[in-house]
């Protein structure tokens, strides 16, 4: 790789999207809006990421995960897409940011990592398929791990899931009218060109409108905000209109049927390793029998040159002298 090249590792894209996760949304969005000329490699492998997690920019020696990170690389590259933002525009940038990170991104970690039904039929099933083997039995675990601590420290004073959830959600509505408000009638935030928030709610909200979760109360609360439906629509459309084959995936009854598969051979692993366990078991313990007769023969026969010292033995002698006592 060059000095002046660029790349970015990518989990694959699904339903339309570039790709299925939010952080790998926001780089490849901010990268089309800046006009940065970055290769995207569909990897589905956060191993060797410096962070254990996806995205990746490398940029000749240098390889960076973090969005900010990432950002401040393209400015320094002469690529941005808030040149034209004023001071106040800025910290308008940063101020609803750091919304989205309190009241939205808490509601879609639970829906996909969380939430049972969601991450039973859709979303271990299709991190299981895309992951290489051996990733594919590791990560959507810790995924799903790191995503319920993160919840649990947000309310350490409750464990009711139910009061969780309703919690969750009514802030992530919240938050997804003042977005709408926010947005009106424009086709972006700032106006007619994209800029960095532009790519960070699309990330967040693309998602919620694209994927076929098994249940999600805020696709429904999306579709009464028409402005929002539009918005995700107008960039998917505008920059992103085809889904490239490299992006494109197995299909979801292909990741289900993987899933089940993989299931199948824990169990049989589960009961090989039973059967072992019992069989090692079985064999430790008649070879410790056989030891321990071992032993008492020994003793046995050290009692009887004590006690006979050089008296001619009786034939009978052993017949009933080793038995369990």
């Amino acid at each position: 790789m060059s000095s002046s090249s660029m790349e970015v590792d990518v989990w694959a894209g699904k339903w339309d999207l570039p790709s299925v996760d939010q952080q790998c949304l926001q780089v490849m969005a901010y990268a089309k809006f800046s006009g940065a000329p970055i290769k995207v490699n569909v990897t589905n492998n956060p191993f060797w990421s410096p962070s254990g997690s996806l995205p990746v920019l490398r940029s000749g020696k240098e390889k960076m995960t973090s969005f900010q990170s990432i950002v401040t690389h393209l400015e320094s590259k002469k690529y941005s897409a808030d040149s034209k933002l004023t001071p106040i525009q800025k910290s308008e940038c940063f101020a609803l940011n750091k919304l989205l990170e309190g009241k939205l991104h808490p509601a879609i970690l639970y829906t996909w990592w969380v939430d049972e039904a969601n991450y039973i039929e859709l979303t271990r099933p299709w991190y299981a398929t895309v992951l290489p083997f051996p990733y594919n039995y590791y990560y959507p675990g810790r995924y799903e791990r790191d995503a319920k601590k993160y919840i649990e420290t947000m309310f350490v004073d409750d464990e009711d899931m139910s009061i969780i959830e309703t919690h969750l959600l009514s802030d992530a509505e919240k938050c997804l009218t003042s977005l709408s408000v926010r947005l009106g009638e424009e086709n972006f935030f700032f106006g007619k060109s994209p800029t960095s928030l532009d790519a960070i709610v699309y990330s967040y909200i693309a998602p919620l409108v694209k994927v076929p979760f098994q249940q999600c109360p805020l696709q429904n609360h999306l579709k009464a905000c028409p402005n929002l439906m539009a918005f995700v629509a107008r960039i998917t459309r505008g920059y992103f209109p085809l889904v490239s084959d490299a992006t494109k995936n197995v299909n979801l009854e292909k990741a289900i049927e993987v899933e089940r598969r993989n299931k199948r051979i824990r169990t049989a692993l589960s009961f090989g390793f039973a059967v072992a366990a019992m069989t090692g078991f079985a064999l430790y313990n008649n070879i410790y029998q056989e030891a321990r007769l071992g032993r008492r023969f020994a003793t046995k026969l050290e009692r009887m040159k004590d006690r006979w010292r050089g008296r001619p033995l009786a034939l009978d002698f052993f017949e009933h002298g080793f038995e369990e006592e």
